[in-house]
């Protein structure tokens, strides 16, 4: 998966997840949630997936004779 499409991916997430909790009545405002949380999930999503690239390649480089 590509860093950006971890990030995308981490993003629906989050704002599925708001979006559950605004329709069932237990978040009143979801409009700060998304604004401050959306980019922090993109972001996060992002940085996982660039870590777990270089953790492999680093793996793989050190498995070769």
């Amino acid at each position: 998966m590509t860093k950006l499409g971890a990030g995308a991916l981490l993003l629906f997430c989050y704002i599925d997840v708001v979006a559950a909790l605004a329709i069932g009545d237990w978040l009143p405002d979801v409009g700060p949630l998304l604004l401050c949380g959306s980019p922090i999930a993109f972001g996060t999503g992002f940085v996982a997936q660039a870590v777990h690239d270089v953790r492999r390649r680093n793996a793989e480089r050190d498995a070769r004779p």
